[in-house]
């Protein structure tokens, strides 16, 4: 388990996410999630997948347009062994998986468990422009939100503030867990890797994991929604440090929900998140530690 670490006077920490030794990823304290006090948060997983898939090279300038994460396992705040593979790679496209390791011997080029994977879809970035029509692509999800003026730090029972909402600065539309359509803005204040550029596109995938909570309204104090896989879809990069998410919560009773957001910067519409839920009674997650101790 790693201590939440300490704020800066603004209330928030810009601390890496991680960082790098002889070839693993250390996480640092602002991984930390709120359902298990030994486990990272899914946005910094999904960041880190994120900018893993930006590594291998192009033969023309790329960007992601699609990112799926699945989650395997709990990922543990341990250090971790990535591997990327280039699954197709062409002069257009290129489909790259990442994956993270831990356990034992993760020196070795095969040591470890597989605990989170992504699978991400980078497209070529067209060198002459194609034509643009606002008017007939309109939608009214697309118009930009104003971002409200006070920021808000969000308790959990138990255990306050958790770690990852010490990194991001997080403001609210409404009241919080008051069902849908929920809108909360996000602005992250760290590198994703100590000493590494992250992209605009790792950012949008980091936050875009708090499509799970936007517009939940269970009792957290009674019950758990942890998202068990997450997709990042986006026409375009976000701009700025803003990234507002605008998110549906839907159950259906069997233990099994879907949350669903629209991703905007200061400008607009970017793109779409969703995420599958697993719903349980907080006592029996407590017990079993839901899904994430499965093997």
């Amino acid at each position: 388990m790693i201590s939440t670490p300490a704020s800066s006077p603004d209330g928030y920490s810009s601390e890496p996410f991680y960082s790098e030794a002889d070839g693993l990823l250390v996480p640092g304290s602002l991984t930390g999630g709120p359902w298990d006090p030994n486990l990272q948060h899914g946005g910094p997983v999904s960041g880190i997948l994120a900018h893993l898939v930006e590594k291998p090279p192009t033969s023309a300038a790329m960007r992601t347009v699609r990112h799926t994460v699945d989650m395997m396992r709990g990922v543990p705040l341990t250090p971790l062994r990535p591997e990327v593979e280039v699954l197709r790679s062409g002069r257009r496209i290129q489909v790259v998986r990442a994956s993270l390791f831990a356990g034992d011997d993760l020196t070795a080029q095969s040591g470890g468990v597989e605990v989170a994977r992504a699978t991400s879809l980078r497209m070529r970035v067209a060198d002459d422009p194609n034509p643009v029509d606002g008017e007939k692509t309109a939608h009214p999800e697309d118009d930009p939100h104003p971002v409200p003026d006070k920021p808000v730090l969000l308790t959990m029972m138990g255990i306050g503030v958790p770690a990852f909402l010490h990194s991001v600065e997080f403001r609210r539309t409404g009241d919080h867990r008051g069902g849908a359509p929920g809108l909360v803005w996000l602005r992250m204040h760290n590198e994703m890797v100590a000493g590494r550029q992250t992209s605009a596109f790792t950012r949008l995938a980091t936050v875009s994991d708090m499509a799970s909570m936007a517009a939940q309204y269970l009792v957290p104090d009674e019950w758990t929604t942890i998202n068990a896989d997450l997709t990042v879809t986006a026409f375009r990069d976000p701009v700025g440090d803003w990234i507002g998410v605008r998110g549906l919560h839907k159950n259906d009773g069997d233990g099994i929900g879907l949350s669903e957001a629209v991703l905007y910067d200061l400008g607009g519409r970017v793109g779409r998140a969703t995420a599958s839920i697993l719903i349980e009674p907080r006592q029996s997650s407590s017990e079993h530690r839901s899904f994430k101790g499965d093997h």
